[in-house]
């Protein structure tokens, strides 16, 4: 079967399903991106440009439109040059959300396609209106809120089937497309997030090394800011850390915002929440690390006797999953999806999003509950990790879905 991948950072969420086709031998694969074309044994890789620039005076509510017809048209200038050479694909595996397949129906009418629809935006009930420090309801940001799924319709009504990694984030998807999608998680590695209880992490430029026998609460997103909690989490620091006065923050993210706007005023909001909180944050026992390197992030899971994670109703963090494999304590806001996973009491622990007092309860409670519990809690975690969303089931569940996708009849527009 020829597989083609569309996704402007590909491999990015097919990572694990690239890998897994590669090992069966039995599938041709190309993966058509944005350059740098970077090399992915096993997936050829094909870059498309952009055609033109984006006009100057483009109405500011179709800009982030335009972009995504740009590289639509980019993507379907690519494809027919593919086809011209004598290449078509049985199916097509695409992210829709930065425009990428809003022509390539145009471009092979009869090809099967089998969309990742990750998220549909709603200016009520999700992240949009979620924060009421950060009011976004002008009647601008409401309109540009609505744009934003002009695309994810297209994708909904032309694809042949397609999957969201969570129940809810399947759900906030209109209730007539909702037949097309599958609840088909990334899946975790649990050969590599796994509890080790002889790790350490070395914070070398302070001369600490922190083990399980230490008191470390952890917190880890791609970025420090405010869709994942971080604003909430550094205002529990001052309190949290007075009424623990031996434990350690290990604090794990990119400074540069990825969901959202930097603050004004700030450079970034690890910069904000500092000048906000940080007189009341002891530099020696909290530590803020970045962005690690694959086995450095899971090791500081393993040594975590507490580990927060916050978001908006959103998208889920892989975070979340690594961390329960890795046999880390959950404290978690009570949001969705969150709770599709942490149930309070049996796979962890759950706080109000917006109450640094009750976060801070959580999190001291997971410090103090005996080793016998947390160990009954953890093992449950990690066994729901591993039992349903293991990387090699829902690799396969994936599998599944395309190839019975490529047996039936396409959708032609």
């Amino acid at each position: 079967m020829k597989i083609l991948f569309l996704h402007q950072n590909f491999p990015a969420q097919f990572r694990q399903l690239a890998n897994h086709l590669i090992k069966t031998g039995k599938h041709e694969l190309l993966a058509l991106k944005q350059p740098p074309s970077a090399k992915f044994d096993g997936v050829g890789v094909a870059a498309y440009k952009f055609l033109r620039e984006p006009e100057a005076n483009t109405h500011p509510l179709l800009k982030e439109m335009e972009a995504k017809v740009l590289r639509g048209e980019a993507v379907a200038d690519a494809a027919a040059r593919l086809k011209a050479k004598g290449y078509t694909p049985d199916v097509i595996v695409a992210h829709p959300g930065w425009g990428e397949m809003l022509f390539i129906k145009d471009v092979w009418p009869q090809v099967k396609l089998v969309c990742y629809f990750e998220y549909y935006y709603s200016t009520t009930g999700q992240d949009f209106d979620f924060d009421p420090e950060f009011p976004a309801s002008a009647l601008a940001g409401l309109m540009r809120m609505r744009m934003k799924n002009t695309v994810m319709q297209h994708a909904l009504e032309v694809a042949d089937a397609g999957w969201s990694p969570t129940k809810w984030q399947q759900q906030t998807h209109p209730r007539w497309a909702r037949r097309k999608i599958n609840v088909i998680h990334e899946g975790v590695d649990t050969n590599y997030f796994k509890p080790n209880a002889r790790a350490s992490f070395n914070i070398a430029n302070k001369n600490i090394t922190l083990t399980r026998q230490d008191e470390v609460i952890t917190y880890a997103a791609r970025a420090l800011e405010p869709v994942r909690g971080f604003h909430i989490f550094m205002r529990a620091l001052p309190g949290l850390l007075a009424q623990r006065p031996n434990a350690h923050v290990v604090i794990m993210g990119r400074e540069k915002a990825s969901y959202g706007p930097e603050p004004e005023g700030h450079a970034s909001w690890l910069e904000k929440m500092l000048a906000e909180v940080g007189t009341g944050i002891d530099p020696a026992r909290v530590h803020i690390v970045g962005f690690l390197p694959r086995d450095l992030y899971r090791t500081v899971l393993q040594v975590s006797k507490a580990h927060v994670y916050l978001t908006y109703p959103f998208i889920l963090s892989w975070s979340l999953l690594e961390a329960m494999a890795s046999g880390a304590p959950i404290a978690a806001s009570n949001t969705a999806p969150i709770k599709e996973f942490i149930k309070h009491g049996k796979t962890g622990a759950l706080f109000d999003f917006f109450d640094t007092n009750n976060l801070i309860e959580a999190v001291i409670k997971q410090l103090d509950t005996k080793q016998s519990r947390s160990d009954k809690v953890t093992r449950a975690a990690k066994d729901l990790v591993e039992n349903n969303f293991g990387q090699a089931l829902c690799v396969e569940q994936l599998v599944k879905l395309i190839e019975s996708v490529a047996d039936t009849k396409a959708v032609s527009m």
